[in-house]
Parts: structure tokens; C-alpha cells; sequence
């Protein structure tokens, strides 16, 4: 009967691994989850997306239908504050999820001051914890 090689033990995790990043990942910022509808407004009309999470760096979003092709040029809308603070940035489609139906990550692309400063402040608020 042949016997089955063993498989060393992998040491606990230390904190000191914590805070060294996996080369592997190549996110950049955390994400965050999202769950708000996000307009395209490059669609020749309005495209409407349910967002699953958010970063500094992009939006997964999710559609009833196939998603855009990579490399496709967005101008998102995204609200925060109760829709009192509404802006448009614009994104480019860089990978289509293979899990889930309609799913497609957009990084944001040509971000000036006023747009980072703007997502600054809904990923602030995104992240706070609900009041109950």
C-alpha cells in the first residue's frame, strides 16, 4: 500500500505577516462592500449597475446582463450623503468576474483632485458603521 507524502505544517500566522502584502494580490486599496446603484452614463443612455464593493481604486459592479467587454470606457455617477453630493468619474473595465453573472470590475481612470477628494469621502462614508 503506498503511502501518501506528508505535507509539512505551515508556521501560525504573526502579525509581522499581517502587514506585509502578498505579491500575489494585486489590489492596492481595500474594498469595501457597496450596495448602491451606479449610473453609466456613456451607454448612449443610462446603464444601471448594483455595486458589491467599493476601493480608491474601482467598483465591482453587477448587471441583469452581460457585462461590458474589458477595456470598455465608463462615466460612472455615484452619490453620497442622501444623493446631496453627486459626481461623475470616469472608469475603464478591467476584468469580468468569472462567478457570478453580469459581474465586472472598472478601475477609475483620470481622477483629478476634486474626484479623489470626492471618493475620499465615500469610501469615509461607506465605511462607518450603521446606526441602529
Amino acid at each position: 500500500m503506498a503511502r501518501e507524502p506528508s505535507v509539512p505544517e505551515r508556521p501560525p500566522l504573526t502579525s509581522e505577516h499581517a502587514k506585509t502584502p502578498n505579491p500575489a494580490d494585486r489590489r492596492q486599496f481595500p474594498r469595501l462592500p457597496y450596495g448602491a446603484w451606479v449610473e453609466d452614463e456613456l451607454q448612449g443612455g443610462l446603464g444601471f449597475y448594483l455595486a458589491v464593493n467599493l476601493s480608491l481604486g474601482g467598483l465591482l459592479l453587477r448587471g441583469k446582463e452581460a457585462p461590458p467587454p474589458v477595456g470598455h470606457k465608463v462615466r460612472l455617477r455615484l452619490v453620497i450623503e442622501n444623493e446631496t453630493r453627486v459626481m461623475s468619474v470616469y472608469g475603464e473595465v478591467v476584468r469580468r468576474a468569472g462567478g457570478a453573472e453580469g459581474e465586472f470590475a472598472v478601475r477609475f481612470v483620470n481622477l483629478d483632485a476634486v474626484r479623489r477628494e470626492f471618493l475620499d469621502d465615500l469610501v469615509r462614508e461607506v465605511s462607518m458603521p450603521v446606526a441602529t
